[in-house]
């Protein structure tokens, strides 16, 4: 019984022991929190991105669209292409009224950075 016991001991030593030791790094992306990515579809029923172009300013954490003059900015479905493994807030679904600047945190994977992002959408001059 006494030589059960020790190789249990030793055993278990031995897995405590290997375990004790972080031996990996933590990927960089699991630290970020940016839009990188917009799509905007007006509604009708064949769904095509309306976007003319967008630019995307990481430094700001603003995102400015813009669609053709004329666009109906009231009633648009929003999709946002974030970092991986991130999570947004409000979340997107269904329409959106994007005709005044919407606010959207960006939280990343590991949660510990959070970003407040600006989306604003306007009517591409002619």
């Amino acid at each position: 019984m006494k030589k059960l016991i020790y190789i249990l001991f030793v055993a278990l030593l031995s897995v405590t022991a290997g375990c004790s030791k972080i031996d990996y790094e933590i990927n960089d992306a699991y630290e970020t929190a940016n839009i990188t990515g917009i799509t905007i579809y007006a509604t009708s029923e064949n769904p095509v991105n309306i976007i003319e172009s967008f630019e995307i300013d990481m430094e700001n954490a603003v995102v400015e669209a813009f669609v053709p003059e004329g666009t109906d900015l009231t009633h648009l479905r929003l999709v946002l292409t974030i970092s991986t493994g991130a999570t947004i807030t409000p979340a997107l679904s269904g329409f959106t009224d994007l005709s005044t600047p919407k606010e959207y945190t960006v939280i990343s994977p590991n949660g510990i950075k959070q970003m407040k992002w600006s989306v604003v959408v306007a009517e591409t001059l002619p």
